[in-house]
């Protein structure tokens, strides 16, 4: 009986004695905050940059709020996007402590369906808000719709100042793989967050202006990314009507599609912004392709602009501009007669949508659709000074066609369409970015006599600089024109949207567009905001489940979850029984 109480007494004492030591190590590891990151993609690491932002106290001066509405009840993938968001947060506030916030809101969470109504048309907030995405979900016969808000709303100083989209859907089908999807969300979350504390801290904008004067495209016509931009930088048009200032106040230049001549001074006033660091945009059209006649006779000719700039300025500057066009059996759509064809139309081969080649500005963007672009060759190889880098090319099955070049409708159908099998004649650049000192055309071409200000210090070589150039014109334009009752008439539609709807065998929507994703990088990473270069080319891949085996295995592993639990217990308590009788039968 003494040892039976003996053992009793030391079982005490051992299990009183482990809780001792846990509470202790618990309370030692309250004074030591050491994070560890076993992950092969460390993505629960933040970047250096942002761990210096999340630590400044002179520019994160007060607290900032995260209202997240992806919450409620919501598929499985959604849920680790859920995750990943809650454990991107938690690692803010690991670093900035209390200046960092947030809560998780279900929109559909309260009783009162007026006040939830409410809630999703302020969250909307007439489409300048959260996008909703609408979910389906198929169960054998029957399907279910539901809508989540993939979104965040930033508060800083106690009022509303940013709005955070994840992911930008109109609708997913969950059935559907989107594991490509969930990666690129999660793999952006930092980018995402940071870039807004960024925005609601910073005190200065940059200024960036959209030239005018050469026909080029309109505030209606770029609405999409100028409204994407007015919340980082101060945007406006801009002219420069011979004058030697006319961009001083400005950080970037866009000139997007200009369709008449530059004159020797404009040029000279373009090439002067550059050599004093100015950072310019140029989406250009080499060719100019009638589409009023090709609309309404079937067939047009693609003749070469005259712009008076690819000869010498962007020449100097390290591309040439080539007079054709491009094919491209990697393309979107367009409506082709005869009338029969209806929407979504046919492939469109003059349509191509480019494929981005491995830099921060382009990773894990969606395909770049284009219209009538050329190609643009890097010249001048071995001036070491200037590094030239290939961003888009058309694909594998494209072709160039050179000027004049005659086109019609009837390249839509394979009979008459041209031969693209060549690798020969493929994957031809559409973008190029420029690095370096840059060489202005104008050395020893201008006279004292061509500028009246004395003040004004020619410039021949640049500071280190950066350009973008595009051999097309309408990657930022976010409108489309369209034939109605013998009338041509002109509307506009995001960049990301389709306007013909091309659907899957699913029912969803083929084709998402990254254009504004593409201008929008470019800028940042022109502007030299190096800060986000590095923690946008992170990517985070999930080890999921392979989603095949889970469809034709599904019914076997919910029997095992469900039987294999009760015939354990089953077993055991056999186990327990007879073990129990066999003892206190001695």
């Amino acid at each position: 009986m003494s040892e039976l109480k003996s053992n009793k007494t030391r079982v005490l004492i051992n299990f009183f004695g482990v809780v001792a030591i846990i509470v202790l190590l618990n309370v030692l590891a309250g004074f030591f905050n050491k994070r560890v990151d076993l992950t092969e993609d460390n993505r629960y690491s933040l970047s250096e940059n942002t761990k210096q932002l999340l630590k400044d106290n002179t520019q994160l001066k007060d607290r900032v709020f995260f209202k997240i509405y992806l919450d409620g009840d919501i598929p499985a993938d959604m849920k680790n996007i859920q995750s990943g968001i809650q454990n991107m947060l938690e690692e803010f506030v690991a670093d900035a402590g209390d200046m960092i916030q947030y809560e998780f809101i279900d929109p559909d969470g309260s009783d009162d369906d007026l006040f939830n109504k409410e809630l999703k048309e302020n969250l909307f907030d007439k489409g300048k808000g959260i996008l909703p995405t609408n979910l389906k979900q198929f169960d054998g016969q029957t399907s279910e719709i539901s809508t989540i808000w993939p979104g965040a709303v930033v508060e800083y100083g106690g009022q509303t100042v940013d709005v955070i989209q994840f992911f930008d859907r109109e609708e997913i089908i969950m059935d559907e793989d989107v594991r490509h999807l969930v990666d690129n969300t999660i793999s952006q979350l930092e980018y995402k967050f940071i870039s807004s504390i960024r925005r609601v801290t910073r005190e200065a904008k940059k200024s960036i202006g959209f030239l005018q004067g050469h026909g080029e495209l309109t505030k209606y016509e770029t609405w999409d990314v100028r409204q994407s931009l007015e919340k980082d930088y101060i945007v406006d048009d801009v002219e420069i009507k011979g004058q030697l200032n006319a961009f001083i106040d400005l950080d970037a230049l866009v000139i997007a599609k200009p369709t008449e001549s530059f004159n020797e001074k404009d040029k000279f006033i373009i090439d002067q912004f550059i050599m004093n660091g100015g950072k310019v945009m140029w989406f250009i059209d080499p060719l100019e392709v009638n589409r009023d006649s090709l609309a309404y006779t079937g067939e047009t000719i693609c003749l070469a602009r005259d712009l008076n700039i690819e000869k010498d300025l962007l020449y100097k500057y390290g591309v040439r501009l080539n007079n054709d066009i491009i094919f491209d059996q990697q393309c979107t759509h367009e409506l082709i007669p005869p009338r029969d064809v209806k929407v979504p139309g046919l492939k469109w081969g003059f349509y191509p949508l480019l494929s981005a080649q491995e830099h921060p500005i382009t990773l894990n963007i969606d395909p770049i659709k284009t219209e009538y672009i050329s190609s643009v060759t890097p010249v001048n190889i071995s001036d070491t000074s200037v590094k030239k880098i290939v961003l888009l090319q058309s694909s594998i099955e494209s072709i160039k066609l050179m000027a004049p070049a005659r086109i019609n409708f009837g390249f839509a159908y394979e009979k008459y369409a041209p031969k693209t099998d060549n690798p020969k004649f493929a994957n031809n650049p559409v973008a190029v970015l420029l690095e370096g000192e840059f060489s202005s055309p104008f050395e020893n071409r201008i006279s004292d006599s061509f500028f009246q200000d004395n003040s004004f210090k020619t410039k021949y070589k640049s500071v280190p600089n950066k350009m973008l150039i595009v051999a097309d014109g309408d990657m930022i334009n976010s409108s489309f024109t369209y034939h109605k009752q013998g009338q041509k008439k002109i509307a506009q539609i995001p960049l990301s949207v389709d306007r013909f709807r091309v659907m899957t065998a699913n029912g969803t929507q083929k084709f998402h567009f990254g254009n504004r994703e593409f201008f929008l990088n470019a800028v940042d990473y022109l502007l030299g905001d190096n800060s986000l270069i590095g923690i946008r080319s992170k990517t985070i891949s999930l080890r999921l489940l392979d989603a095949e085996k889970v469809r034709n295995e599904r019914s076997f592993w919910k029997f095992i979850n469900i039987v294999f639990p009760l015939l354990f217990i089953v077993i055991f308590g056999v186990i327990q029984y007879v073990i129990r009788k066999r003892k206190y039968t001695k």
